[in-house]
């Protein structure tokens, strides 16, 4: 894993990432709102205020600051009467809201800004790690695990950072500017409401968390239980060819019973919990209001004013509890899926470039394969102790029963995969000591699945070569028989497959995997054919490209046509990973029995309702 994505996967939760660059005009803004909100607490009370004196002008008896601002505004002369001062602080009001609203929205969307570009940056680290590690899975494990953290798992971090974040950078000013507003009112009431209210708080969390691991527990002990109840439905043949209908039922009665009082237990943890949290949640509210109420009847520190304002902000202040209340859940989340990113880009790749690796020229002589062992995820055996040598220029057709072993075999040639035991050789030389470049400009696989480049034909037929030309290009899709159905699309050579993937069928895109390979000249070229049906124009082009493409190569074959299998001059047969046959196809067919029962089963008349079934 790369320094760039660990320091990534350490920025995107933590506290001090508000002090960074891209953070910090969302601070302000968050800590400007969070200022905002004792001005409204002020507005509200000055309101309660005015309608308290209404409209005979007493003069106000609770000496705060609430009602002295609004006591003030009824004598400037902007104001003529309280009632014009209610209308002017209820329009203050608004436009204190609202901005508070403009701000917040602006904080929202610099988090989800920041939180998109850190994951995507882990998107990126997770693309270049499967452009290394990918390219020998040849299960396909590798390739889904990466699309899932791709996809899924990044986009839960995405969403789980973004909810920490946004929290977590509104809520903590907000409390910590209404925790000393409180004390601004009257510093000795707001203490006494503000310690009931964390202490519920507190205790909350702790309650909510216990709860939860408790409820987790049993759900799972349900399912387990429903698991054995669904096991007793697999065993109808068993019970009833030894005539245990009786023994089975009162099993699966027991069995029942036990589930059902499981699942009650589940059903009454849940209903404790939600008891225990709306028993907090309003002893959370009702202690500062009975001591608020305490106050303004019995109390002299306190007036009416000063208690709707105190309210106000206590029920603020709660709110914004409530808000980073699924902190921990949101941090938790985000880091799990990090650490499953992380995991991920910590697997070395199996193929990598040799200190001093030599540059390795084209195949002129033999390609061996000697003592070979390939292990894949589910088969430890794949191949396993294969000696295979290719003479230059032959035309050779490899085939298995298991497709895997043909396609392991290829993957060896490029490097996409290395032996865990054994060596390829081209010329006598280990590939394990050349150049990947060198190596993979002049040993080429065309896939028969092959996707296309979201860019244009000519670049996806250079393959981002600068030094081939449109005209290097042409050449090449005309052997491939890819020109005439170039010219077809929208802007020939110039269209975007990105737009226009869909235009092509499975030939058409192979016969432009063809050109690809054929534009690099390679000395030894591998050609899977697809395993979809192909119509017989399409047929009779791959015949003649072929032809011109096999002379003065060596060209081994993956092979799903019968036909391709005949024309090339060697036929080797892979079988529990290594050589079961090698020799022309007229000799196997007539005296070797696991060729003919590959063939058959390729091309026998049954296979399509064999396959559907």
């Amino acid at each position: 894993m790369s320094e760039a994505a660990s320091n990534s996967l350490h920025k995107i939760i933590a506290d001090r990432q508000f002090f960074t660059r891209p953070y910090v005009p969302a601070l302000i803004a968050a800590i400007v709102s969070a200022l905002l909100l004792p001005v409204v607490v002020i507005c509200l009370a000055g309101v309660t205020q005015l309608l308290i004196t209404g409209t005979s002008g007493a003069a106000p008896t609770d000496h705060w600051l609430p009602a002295t601002l609004a006591n003030a505004g009824t004598r400037i002369s902007l104001l003529q009467s309280p009632s014009s001062a209610l209308t002017t602080l209820f329009g203050c009001l608004v436009v204190l809201m609202a901005l508070r609203t403009l701000l917040r929205i602006f904080v929202r969307r610099t988090a989800a800004r920041v939180t998109f570009t850190h994951v995507n940056r882990f998107r990126e680290h997770i693309q270049r790690h499967a452009l290394r590690g990918n390219p020998g899975d040849l299960e396909g494990i590798q390739a889904r695990s990466a699309a899932d953290l791709f996809r899924n798992t990044a986009t839960k971090l995405q969403e789980a950072a973004f909810n920490w974040s946004f929290r977590r950078l509104t809520s903590i000013p907000d409390l910590l500017t209404l925790a000393i507003f409180l004390t601004v009112i009257q510093w000795r009431v707001g203490l006494e409401c503000l310690i009931p209210v964390i202490v519920c708080w507190i205790v909350s969390r702790i309650e909510t968390e216990r709860h939860e691991a408790s409820k987790d527990l049993l759900e799972e002990q349900v399912d387990r239980g429903l698991d054995r109840l669904t096991a007793h439905l697999e065993k109808s043949r068993l019970v009833s060819g030894y005539g245990m209908e009786n023994t089975e039922h009162t099993h699966f009665s027991a069995g029942l019973q036990n589930y059902q009082s499981r699942f009650d237990g589940l059903r009454r943890q849940e209903a404790l919990g939600r008891w225990t949290s709306m028993l907090i949640y309003a002893a959370m509210f009702l202690l500062p209001a009975f001591i608020v109420a305490r106050h303004i009847v019995f109390g002299e520190l306190i007036g009416i004013v000063s208690g709707v304002g105190i309210a106000v902000t206590l029920g603020w202040f709660v709110v914004s509890l409530h808000r980073i209340q699924d902190d921990s859940r949101n941090s938790g989340s985000a880091m799990v899926a990090a650490d499953s990113i992380h995991q991920y880009l910590l697997r070395v790749p199996s193929v990598s470039q040799v200190v001093g690796a030599r540059f390795l020229d084209p195949m002129a002589r033999l390609l061996q394969f000697d003592q070979i062992r390939v292990e894949s995820e589910t088969n430890p055996e794949l191949l396993s102790g294969l000696d295979l040598k290719i003479n230059a220029g032959e035309r050779v057709a490899v085939v298995a029963l298991n497709p895997q072993e043909t396609q392991a075999l290829a993957s060896l040639i490029p490097r996409f995969v290395d032996p865990s035991a054994g060596q390829v050789l081209i010329d006598g030389q280990d590939i394990r000591r050349a150049t990947l470049e060198s190596l993979r400009s002049e040993a080429v696989v065309v896939w028969g699945d092959e996707p296309v480049f979201s860019t244009t034909v000519l670049e996806n037929v250079t393959a981002g070569q600068n030094e081939m030309s449109r005209q290097d290009a042409r050449e090449a899709g005309k052997v491939a028989h890819a020109e005439s159905f170039i010219r077809d699309l929208p802007r020939g050579y110039e269209t975007d497959l990105g737009e226009h993937d869909s235009l092509l069928q499975t030939g058409q895109r192979f016969r432009l995997s063809l050109a690809r390979a054929i534009a690099r000249d390679p000395a030894l070229l591998v050609i899977q054919e697809p395993d979809e049906a192909l119509d017989s124009e399409t047929k009779a082009m791959l015949d003649d490209t072929y032809e011109r493409i096999c002379a003065n190569r060596t060209v081994i074959f993956l092979p799903t046509r019968l036909s391709t299998v005949k024309k090339c001059d060697r036929v080797i047969v892979l079988n529990d990973g290594r050589v079961a046959a090698d020799g022309p196809y007229q000799q196997l067919v007539r005296s070797n029995e696991l060729y003919r029962h590959w063939e058959y089963v390729k091309f026998n008349v049954f296979r399509t309702s064999a396959d559907a079934n």
